[in-house]
């Protein structure tokens, strides 16, 4: 399994390597505005559309994205967030409609999280039939889905895998009785879940009561609205259900607002490990000063980047295209205490 994680990471290098001896010559060769110089190097009209809101982690997706495009000198059509800030969920009507759009708009690629594929899956197909390449990002890293959508690849965290890295990280901590916490519908949240278990060694995460020891996983369902914009609130369901369950000596949430809220609460001592998915400031000092075990890292910035690089190369070269069907992916990457350091300055910077 990491010699297929080495390999995939090493076409985003590939990619990022073969952008730059593009960018960098065509650049010096023009010797007009900055303006006049991105238009002759890069022509071409990329939509971006997910379903997130632009909170702490889609805004570094979109950071990447737009970067990105600056970079090459690309024009991005609408950078686009289904869900909208108080919103419960995502709008995949919306999004779905923002990929028609799109087309309609003749774009020259679409970047896109697939995260309903059963309504998108159709729409992208669409797309490629008129022309229009399409690089799914976040949600969709499924061969199946790739397939279905007919789209060159997905950048992006394989959830499953991430979880199993979770899941192995916990047991070898010795904290195996894992309660997994969903704040929001979502396949690839129970990915999570399920891969969570898979590393510890059971074959799903089931709803219910935990049981008294491990190795378990135990999902718990928020039942607040918009959980992550609510964590307080939802986090006390999380303290009830530790209160009412105390075999249960590790926490695994999917959102670092509810992680960073729990912590604040205090469990129960019995808890001996919380985790969360995904990096911020306020993660950095939680595991700085060992109030979380680890956080799972899938380095959106990338899933924002390296779309726009595939679209680039692949309308400038007449349809050469990397990723291969499969998962480019972004992650996982398990940020401990031992090498926080390497990755501080990311997160200073706001890309990670």
């Amino acid at each position: 399994m990491k010699m297929k994680m080495r390999a995939r990471l090493g076409v985003i290098s590939a990619a990022i390597a073969l952008v730059s001896m593009v960018a960098v010559p065509m650049a010096a060769s023009t010797s007009v505005t900055a303006a006049g110089a991105s238009s002759v190097r890069c022509p071409y009209r990329f939509a971006v559309i997910t379903h997130g809101d632009n909170g702490s982690f889609w805004s570094v997706v979109y950071k990447g994205a737009k970067a990105e495009a600056a970079t090459l000198g690309c024009k991005l059509t609408e950078v686009y967030g289904s869900q909208q800030q108080g919103q419960a969920n995502p709008d995949d009507n919306a999004e779905n409609a923002q990929i028609q759009d799109a087309i309609n708009a003749h774009v020259n690629g679409i970047a896109v999280s697939d995260h309903d594929p059963a309504l998108m899956n159709p729409t992208l197909a669409r797309a490629v039939k008129a022309g229009i390449p399409v690089v799914l990002l976040n949600a969709g890293c499924d061969n199946t889905d790739i397939a279905a959508s007919r789209a060159l690849t997905c950048v992006g965290q394989p959830e499953t895998l991430a979880g199993e890295q979770s899941g192995i990280k916990f047991l070898s901590m010795h904290d195996t009785n894992v309660l997994c916490v969903i704040h929001q519908s979502g396949q690839n949240l129970l990915d999570r879940c399920n891969g969570v278990a898979q590393g510890l060694g059971v074959k799903s995460c089931k709803t219910g009561n935990a049981p008294s020891s491990g190795p378990a996983c135990t999902e718990l369902i928020l039942s607040t609205p918009n959980a992550a914009s609510n964590p307080t609130t939802a986090d006390s369901q999380i303290i009830s259900y530790l209160q009412a369950h105390p075999g249960i000596n590790a926490v695994m949430t999917l959102n670092n607002a509810i992680a960073t809220a729990l912590i604040t609460l205090k469990p129960p001592k019995k808890v001996k490990a919380i985790a969360t998915f995904d990096l911020n400031s306020g993660v950095q000092s939680d595991i700085a000063n060992g109030s979380l075990a680890f956080a799972v890292d899938q380095q959106q910035f990338l899933q924002g980047a390296v779309p726009i690089d595939i679209l680039y190369l692949d309308n400038k070269y007449d349809g050469q295209a990397l990723g291969g069907g499969t998962t480019v992916a972004s992650g996982p990457l398990l940020v401990t205490k031992a090498n926080l350091a390497k990755v501080s300055k990311a997160i200073a910077a706001g890309i990670d």
